[in-house]
């Protein structure tokens, strides 16, 4: 059963009523100028919005991830960009110190994740690997004093602004149990990061490709829960999939608002088109479809809360938002018309942020895949 809280809707307004009035104003700019949300960022670390999950000995708040999902989709209903951010240092960043960290680990990192000193990602996909991990290339080396990374990671969500990145690399030759995840300082030697600009949509995400050249780091950097291979491993790639549907629902719920306001302002035929029943059943279609969606998201992210596997839960959810969302974003391009085409108009830039972050958490056909092994097992 889904229980909100009030701490449930007193964040929840709160962080409406920042995005409404901080993060809005500045999105148009930063989708146009491809500039990363740093000072939205800022303020939300000000706000304690970064340590949200971490537990309070270290300087966060220790909320569930029922409120992440709520802040998480209140920043992208104004500004995707933001939103994927914030989504990544929560759900991918912190959850893989979190999960993967031992005791030392933990008090090493998670007070200046709290904080908003240390903002935090992960870097799982590669170019020939981006939903396959049995495909990944980047190895590990064992040095003298540490380890050496070698390899590419593409597509890392909020890379250009991150101050730790946790990296999934190979420690051998088995497909999947010689994963490990270790954490890096970007800025070290041997550590180059390649901005990925004028991409379709979130373009303010601060996407790179991670180029790791030999980058040393010392022992303590290698994540101790990722010795047992992917399946902790896995568990960060399962919270990733609540942050990515958080993300899109946020952006479709903008998209849907937009156009119901301006259905209520434009008129045809003597009246505002809002009156019409085409556009009337493509809204109430639209707005179903993202709170069924939204509905999942929630249930999955209280399985999760309570300890309790979520695997399912959290794919069924993932897709759902995939779904809804690109129906949501195009039916709010057509309920404006030519308009809807125009930068001027926020759907036009919703309807690329959803596509863009589509990918995130895996695709559609993956989500798909592990549903269905869940419910008629992993038989071929």
């Amino acid at each position: 059963m889904i229980r909100f809280e009030e701490h449930h809707q007193e964040i929840r307004q709160m962080v409406a009523d920042f995005a409404d009035n901080e993060i809005a104003p500045k999105a148009q700019h930063i989708d146009e100028s491809q500039e990363t949300p740093t000072d939205a960022i800022a303020q939300l670390a000000e706000l304690g919005m970064l340590g949200l999950t971490i537990e309070e000995q270290f300087g966060g708040a220790e909320l569930d991830l029922l409120s992440a999902c709520l802040v998480v989709e209140e920043i992208s209903r104004c500004c995707g960009s933001t939103g994927v951010v914030v989504a990544s240092h929560l759900f991918e960043g912190t959850a893989a110190i979190k999960n993967l960290a031992d005791d030392a680990g933990r008090e090493r990192w998670l007070p200046e994740m709290a904080s908003g000193k240390t903002l935090a990602t992960f870097a799982l996909a590669e170019v020939e690997a981006e939903s396959d991990a049995s495909g990944i290339t980047c190895s590990v080396g064992q040095e003298p004093d540490g380890f050496s990374l070698h390899g590419r990671k593409s597509w890392v969500i909020g890379g250009l602004m991150a101050n730790l990145v946790t990296v999934v690399a190979r420690n051998g030759e088995d497909q999947l149990q010689d994963l490990g995840a270790y954490v890096v300082d970007p800025t070290s030697e041997g550590c180059t990061r390649k901005p990925l600009r004028d991409v379709l949509g979130l373009r303010g995400a601060g996407f790179c490709d991670l180029h790791l050249d030999g980058v040393r780091i010392e022992s303590h950097s290698a994540l101790s829960g990722s010795t047992s291979g992917w399946p902790a491993i896995s568990r960060v790639v399962e919270m990733s999939r609540l942050g990515a549907a958080s993300v899109i629902l946020g952006v479709a719920r903008g998209a849907i608002s937009h156009a119901l306001q301006y259905a209520s302002q434009r008129k045809a035929f003597g009246r505002s088109i809002d009156r019409f029943g085409s556009i009337r059943a493509m809204l109430a279609e639209a707005a179903t479809g993202v709170e069924s969606a939204r509905l999942l998201l929630w249930r999955a992210a209280g399985l999760y809360d309570r300890g309790k596997s979520a695997t399912r839960e959290g794919s069924m959810a993932n897709l759902a938002a995939k779904q809804a969302s690109y129906r949501a974003t195009r039916d709010a391009v057509q309920v404006l018309g030519g308009n809807g085409y125009s930068r001027e108009y926020p759907v036009e830039r919703a309807y690329r942020d959803v596509q863009t972050a589509v990918p995130f958490g895996g695709g559609e056909d993956l989500q798909k895949i592990i549903v269905s092994r869940s419910l008629i097992g992993a038989r071929s």
